[in-house]
């Protein structure tokens, strides 16, 4: 398996693949809501992601991006990863891991601390993200102050110490 930058010439293909990833989800429309993100000046092309096994078929496909933190006094910068996708056909195989990873690392490169996402926390504590409310971050539908959907990983070590705030993120 190749993970590599996404180009234009995989947008057909991601959409098909981000299609059948959620066919079976809640969140109707996330194949569209990544064409939506492509056209924000927060898309970082060096952060959108596809995996591709050694047929040349795209299996999976994540997207890193800038979202902020807003705090009383300033605003910090950071990554939200929305979505990530993997075809039925590959799941539980580690390319949504090994997409990470890779993700990871080229965000920490680029000088980034931290990555965020909603998602289910049954599935992303496994690969080490803590709620927010844990760093002091509350996502701005959270009424309860503890919502365990809404999570971030510090790519650095510290990076979320003193950034307390809200963060609005789908």
């Amino acid at each position: 398996m190749i993970i590599r930058q996404e180009t234009p010439a995989d947008y057909s293909e991601v959409y098909e693949l981000v299609k059948a990833s959620f066919a079976t989800s809640t969140n109707e429309g996330e194949w569209d809501y990544l064409s939506e993100v492509r056209k924000k000046d927060t898309f970082i092309p060096e952060l959108s992601l596809v995996a591709e096994n050694d047929d040349g078929k795209l299996v999976g496909q994540i997207v890193l991006y800038k979202m902020e933190i807003t705090a009383p006094e300033r605003s910090y910068t950071e990554l939200l990863l929305s979505p990530i996708s993997v075809h039925p056909k590959h799941f539980r195989k580690g390319i949504a891991r090994a997409m990470m990873q890779e993700g990871f690392r080229i965000a920490k490169e680029m000088g980034y601390g931290a990555v965020f996402l909603c998602g289910e926390p049954d599935f992303y504590h496994r690969f080490g993200f803590k709620s927010t409310f844990e760093f002091g971050i509350l996502h701005i539908a959270d009424k309860t102050h503890k919502a365990q959907w809404c999570m971030a990983l510090e790519l650095i070590a510290g990076a979320l110490n003193g950034k307390a705030g809200t963060i609005n993120i789908q």
